[in-house]
């Protein structure tokens, strides 16, 4: 994945300063052709469960890839904790290797 920029959402605070400025920066690279994947973490999809968010639907105008941890006994982890936007479930190791694939990572 030449130029590929991961954005890891682990907090419980989907609406705060710093998320905001995750999607801010998010969406200003995709804007601009970045190649860009989304990880919703557990604890980001948990929050944003409680409070949607018109926001996270612009990601798929911009060619952003969300994408979260498949449960271990559920085929998909939407069944678990609904996801705000369509995201591919991916089991350990594919998120693995995405991490690894990506020339930068930003943990919000």
């Amino acid at each position: 994945m030449a130029n590929h920029t991961l954005y890891i959402a682990t907090g419980s605070q989907p609406f705060s300063s710093q998320f905001q400025e995750m999607l801010d920066m998010l969406l200003t690279g995709a804007a601009f052709g970045q190649a860009t994947t989304l990880w919703l973490t557990p604890p980001a999809l948990a929050a944003l469960k409680l409070c949607p968010n018109n926001t996270l639907m612009q990601l798929a105008d911009f060619g952003v890839r969300c994408v979260t941890e498949k449960s271990g006994r559920e085929k998909n982890t939407t069944a678990a904790t609904p996801c705000p936007v369509s995201a591919d479930p991916l089991g350990h190791d594919e998120l693995l290797s995405l991490r690894s694939q990506c020339d930068q990572i930003l943990v919000f």
